[in-house]
């Protein structure tokens, strides 16, 4: 009787993004393949405040407003503490939220229940010195 060896196939691992309460954004490998940002050093955010909505846009160069993004071998992550704390929003743990890629390649990530923080944040404040 002849033996065949068995070798499993790969695990294909679902493109998942992923937010901490110190405001690191982490993208798993299939979610920087599949949204564009395994060539990139760099991302731009955005945030609609209506819907409660993060947009990631994807950058080869710094540009103004730019953030590093640091390339692990399992994850893409960019540290966007201030970009948080400057809108209001409270993150309370670690979770794993819906993203989508848009055709102009904008990732759009929903926060959906994330409630903003009490009292005024820093971006009414600095409005309101101006």
């Amino acid at each position: 009787m002849a033996f065949q060896k068995f070798i499993p196939p790969p695990k294909q691992k679902s493109p998942r993004v992923a937010i901490r309460p110190t405001g690191i954004i982490s993208f798993n490998v299939s979610a920087a393949a599949a949204y564009g940002l395994a060539e990139a050093t760099h991302v731009s955010l955005h945030f609609d405040q209506a819907n409660k909505l993060v947009g990631v846009t994807p950058s080869g160069a710094k540009e103004p407003g730019a953030f590093k993004l640091t390339h692990l071998t399992r994850v893409a992550s960019v540290r966007a503490r201030v970009f948080f704390e400057t809108l209001g929003l409270a993150l309370t743990a670690t979770r794993a939220y819906p993203a989508e890629v848009r055709k102009d390649g904008m990732i759009v990530i929903s926060l959906g229940d994330v409630r903003r923080k009490r009292g005024p944040n820093k971006q009414n404040r600095a409005t309101k010195k101006g």
